[in-house]
């Protein structure tokens, strides 16, 4: 990364590099797209009551279009967060493939624990593009299919009095319902996939001598703590479905602490530190500079 040969603008060109940008722009989108995702979940529990449920759970039409409405006047900053968290985890992706290279030592030291940071990176950035698709396209046509399709009454006349049976909104409830239970296992899996990331570079960075380590204990240290949150927050999203005001509730606290704190502060942190432990190149000679690890 930095030029072998010192040059005039070379003391320029090391200060400009100090920062690692990949690192702080996904922690910024980290932080962006979870404060907006907050925000929604926030307007969903202050549209709803512990009441509500009894409504949801009876299929009451009524209450059904009024839930939808909602939904939809919240649709954008769905959408938003959604779009950019999966930015941030495709940016979250490049410096952990980065950082597990250098702490293998260019695939000397413990191939196998810095391959599997590398995958769930990779698979976590992978199921997060697959998850927010998913969600977004479903708003989308559910949108559609609210607003062109007859949902209120199904049933002849003679079944129902004439009146609307909101037969059509019950089906389409149901099915969101049962769609969105499939990306709620997937972002299980991102849970699961940071955890993971988290904890083995907690190992990687343990396991290395003192004269060799590259990262400080304290920054392995916070990105445990960090799994720690991520597990804790997996669980009680799992448990939501058991008693969903309060797990959510539970959710989002931890949520505030990992993703909104620990979490950027962890990358910020590997963004300011990234450039000094990656190995250094010298482009003119297609070689590693004398001293590094893969030289």
């Amino acid at each position: 990364r930095f030029l072998a040969t010192p040059s005039p603008g070379g003391e320029e060109k090391e200060k400009k590099e100090m920062v690692n940008i990949v690192c702080v722009l996904s922690a910024i989108s980290f932080f962006v797209s979870n404060v907006l995702g907050i925000v929604f979940v926030s307007l969903n529990l202050k549209h709803q009551s512990n009441n509500d449920f009894d409504e949801l759970y009876d299929l009451d039409s009524n209450y059904l279009q009024d839930r939808w409405d909602h939904r939809f006047a919240n649709e954008r900053l769905h959408r938003a967060s959604s779009i950019i968290n999966t930015f941030a985890w495709f940016l979250f992706a490049i410096p952990m493939i980065e950082i597990s290279w250098a702490l293998s030592r260019g695939g000397k030291r413990l191939v196998g624990v810095h391959a599997a940071i590398a995958g769930f990176a990779l698979a976590g950035s992978i199921t997060e593009l697959i998850s927010r698709l998913m969600s977004i396209g479903i708003y989308g046509a559910s949108r559609w299919v609210s607003s062109s399709f007859n949902l209120d009454q199904w049933l002849p006349d003679s079944e129902n009095d004439g009146s609307n049976d909101g037969v059509g909104w019950k089906v389409l409830e149901v099915a969101f319902i049962l769609v969105e239970g499939v990306s709620l296992w997937i972002d299980a899996f991102e849970w699961l996939a940071l955890a993971f990331i988290l904890i083995l570079l907690y190992y990687s960075v343990g396991t290395q001598s003192d004269d060799q380590r590259a990262m400080p204990m304290w920054w392995a240290r916070l990105g445990l703590a960090s799994a720690l949150l991520s597990i804790i927050d997996l669980t009680a999203d799992i448990l939501r479905i058991e008693e969903w005001m309060l797990f959510t509730r539970i959710s989002m606290l931890f949520t505030v602490l990992n993703t909104l704190i620990i979490l950027p502060v962890w990358l910020l942190i590997l963004g300011f530190r990234m450039n000094t432990t990656l190995p250094k190149y010298n482009e003119e000679l297609d070689r590693f500079m004398p001293g590094e690890p893969m030289s």
